[in-house]
């Protein structure tokens, strides 16, 4: 059963019974309030009747006189101790099934016989022979019946009028409800079938539930179009990235296949440029499986690391390994802060490598701290970078000089994951260049955790 369905079946249900409540409540209070009322009538006339009747009346006029006090569809008995009739005035032959009964107190009963409701009073009062002798006077309470039968049917078409729009209310309530969530099940189809990313249409003013569904819907959508755009970059870039090489590789293996073995030199040429770009394919292919890794939740070793001393290492890593001077300017011995020593010191070579590409004067590393913070900044004398491409540094696979990028060997992909690391530590990197005098990159971290 469906979600409309329940709203309709629970709102009509819940309805129908409270209103069986209210109704059956309101058939028997009346019956017993209109049966009262009835009964207590009667008993006033029964003591008007009593008073009428005191000695000394004769046999003649006692008849007449009760019959004149006699109800319009009743009885009046006049009752020994022996519980027998001594007198009966009725117009009914029905009444003769009401049991006669002797009391010496006043009483009042509804009483029921065949179905039919009645109501009757018993009063003692003195005979003309000085005998203590029981007055009952009944009346059929068959007009009440059938007021209850009229009220019957005015409750249930009551019912009926207000079960229809009620149950029109229900349906327009569960529209109203569902409406944001048939939306969205129309819209995922929709994303299903045709392949694309569309949100739903809010015109709510009303900042309710279901318009934060289908505002988080729509938040949802708004990240997965990101994830999906990215994702469809890296892809198109990374596929571009590597036909280069891929290329490189064919056409030279297509001269080895030609005149590779009587040609040595075309031999050694090939051999060394197919090699060349299968380490760059092999080192594009770890940075890009390093990106789509980190591109998930970071996994960081948080702890106190010495700044300086991760940075004099560094320095000392780039002059061994490549031979290039590395000038390390800092004020203070020991600068603390809570990071990733491994994912600092991969941030510093990346610095490091992308100032070696670009620039042949030395390079100089700045470390310091202000206001809590620490200060990391790469200063290059290279070729710089035109303010018209600053906005596209930290991109994938960007490259400013890509002519140049080839010659040594860049991937476009080490600014981004330096990006990612800084990020990843809550802190930010700020680049500052001009073309021809050289590069700035200057990176801030918290000191605290």
């Amino acid at each position: 059963m469906s979600i409309r369905n329940k709203i309709y079946l629970f709102s009509t249900v819940w309805l129908l019974l409270v209103l069986i409540i209210i109704n059956v409540s309101i058939y028997f209070l009346f019956y017993k309030t209109a049966a009262n009322n009835q009964l207590e009538q009667l008993r006033l006339q029964t003591e008007n009747i009593a008073e009428a009747v005191k000695p000394p009346v004769d046999q003649m006029n006692m008849s007449g006189l009760l019959r004149a006090h006699l109800p319009l569809n009743g009885m009046i008995r006049i009752v020994d101790e022996m519980s027998h009739p001594m007198l009966t005035i009725t117009k009914e032959t029905a009444f003769s099934n009401v049991k006669a009964k002797f009391t010496r107190a006043q009483t009042a009963e509804l009483y029921s016989i065949e179905g039919i409701p009645y109501a009757i009073v018993r009063f003692p009062i003195i005979w003309n022979d000085g005998n203590v002798v029981t007055l009952e006077v009944t009346e059929s309470l068959a007009s009440i019946q059938e007021n209850m039968g009229i009220l019957l049917w005015v409750l249930i078409v009551a019912s009926i009028v207000v079960l229809i729009p009620s149950f029109l209310a229900g349906r327009m309530l569960g529209n109203v409800i569902l409406q944001p969530i048939s939306s969205m099940i129309k819209t995922m189809e929709e994303i299903q079938q045709k392949g694309i990313f569309k949100k739903l249409n809010l015109q709510r003013q009303s900042k309710d539930e279901l318009y934060k569904l289908g505002n988080t819907f729509n938040k949802m959508m708004d990240i997965l179009e990101q994830t999906f755009a990215k994702q469809q970059q890296f892809v198109s870039d990374a596929s571009h990235e590597l036909k280069t090489p891929l290329t490189v590789i064919e056409s030279y293996a297509s001269m080895l296949k030609r005149w590779g073995m009587k040609r040595p030199d075309i031999l050694e040429e090939s051999v060394e440029a197919i090699y060349s770009e299968a380490v760059r394919m092999k080192e594009m292919t770890k940075q890009m499986l390093l990106l789509a890794d980190h591109d998930g939740s970071w996994d960081l070793n948080i702890q106190e690391v010495n700044i300086r001393s991760l940075a004099e290492e560094a320095c000392k890593t780039i002059e061994t390994v490549y031979g290039r001077h590395v000038s390390l300017h800092s004020q203070h011995e020991r600068i603390t802060a809570h990071v990733d020593e491994q994912k600092v010191k991969q941030l510093l070579f990346i610095l490091f490598d992308n100032a070696l590409k670009y620039s042949t004067a030395p390079i100089e590393l700045y470390v310091g701290n202000e206001d809590n913070n620490v200060f990391i900044t790469v200063k290059d004398y290279g070729i710089g970078i035109p303010k018209e491409e600053l906005t596209h540094i930290f991109d994938r696979f960007y490259r400013v000089d890509k002519a140049r990028s080839r010659e040594t060997g860049g991937t476009g992909l080490g600014l981004s994951i330096a990006k990612r690391i800084v990020d990843a530590h809550g802190g930010d990197i700020h680049i500052t260049s001009n073309a021809g005098e050289g590069t700035s990159f200057t990176v801030t971290l918290s000191q605290s955790t």
